[in-house]
């Protein structure tokens, strides 16, 4: 149609304004379906894509939101298990302070001074401890340090607010010392193994295992009656002169938190003998 109307065009108009005439009517209804036929596969591809994208977006969302509640509940989990090791800390050390306190009451009669244990000594060429008592708080070299369950070790050098514990389980450190049941005495020595030794003891003296090991005071070095230790094993053969006794130390250093230092009693500096 030469400068008329495309006939689809001319076809579409004839269609509204039959739709238009009959709406409302049965007609309309039977016009109208070709129409919905034609259109209901492409309405229904377009809704699919558009319930697609939103269910992806959603979860994506969802995704999103898990992560964030994933990452909040892990930093609640993080704070509760500091939490947790602080409460614990706090329990360990109310626990020996009121041990501590018992000792005091169990053993009276002396000047204790109370200490916290700064931590090991860094260069591992010595058994020792360092506390945080020194000269401005009267420490002195010599002085004895125990634990609530007995003797820890010895102070050998002091600064001004801090002091070097050696321990008996030092292989320098020695400590005469009695087995308190049957009173047999000996020397305790210090192992690389952080176990005891005593020493000098006749093969056929009556020490067992389970025997408890005390300071006997002689020498000057220590006060008497502290606790040392258990013995562990008491061995000896024909061709030795002594047994052979281990001892666990009574402590234990690795956990110690606090201590005291026992300030009045400073052991006897023995005279050196002058040098040829």
């Amino acid at each position: 149609m030469r400068g008329g109307w495309p006939f689809w065009l001319l076809v579409l108009t004839i269609f509204s304004v039959v739709a238009v005439a009959f709406s409302g009517t049965d007609a309309s209804i039977a016009l109208k379906t070709p129409g919905v036929t034609v259109m209901l596969p492409l309405q229904l591809a377009v809704k699919g894509g558009v319930d697609g994208l939103s269910s992806a977006v959603q979860t994506v969302i969802s995704l999103g939101s898990l992560a964030e509640e994933n990452d909040r509940l892990r930093r609640i989990n993080e704070q509760l298990q500091q939490e947790i090791v602080r409460l614990h800390e706090a329990a360990e050390e109310n626990r020996e302070l009121r041990n501590l306190i018992e000792f005091v009451r169990e053993n009276p009669g002396r000047e204790y001074q109370p200490a916290s244990v700064l931590g090991a000594d860094p260069s591992k060429l010595a058994r020792s401890v360092l506390i945080n008592r020194g000269a401005s708080d009267g420490i002195q070299r010599g002085m004895v340090v125990l634990s609530h369950l007995g003797l820890l070790g010895k102070v050998t050098e002091v600064y001004q607010g801090a002091s070097k514990v050696l321990l008996v389980s030092d292989p320098s450190s020695v400590v005469n010392a009695v087995v308190q049941r049957s009173r047999i005495e000996g020397v305790i020595t210090g192992r690389v193994d952080q176990k005891l030794t005593m020493q000098y003891v006749p093969k056929n003296a009556d020490v067992v295992k389970g025997d408890i090991v005390v300071t006997s005071g002689l020498g000057g070095g220590y006060p008497r009656g502290l606790i040392i230790g258990t013995v562990e094993q008491a061995t000896s053969n024909d061709q030795d002169l002594f047994k052979t006794i281990h001892v666990v130390p009574a402590f234990g250093p690795e956990g110690q938190r606090t201590v005291l230092v026992v300030k009045d009693f400073v052991p006897i500096e023995l005279p050196r003998r002058p040098s040829s």
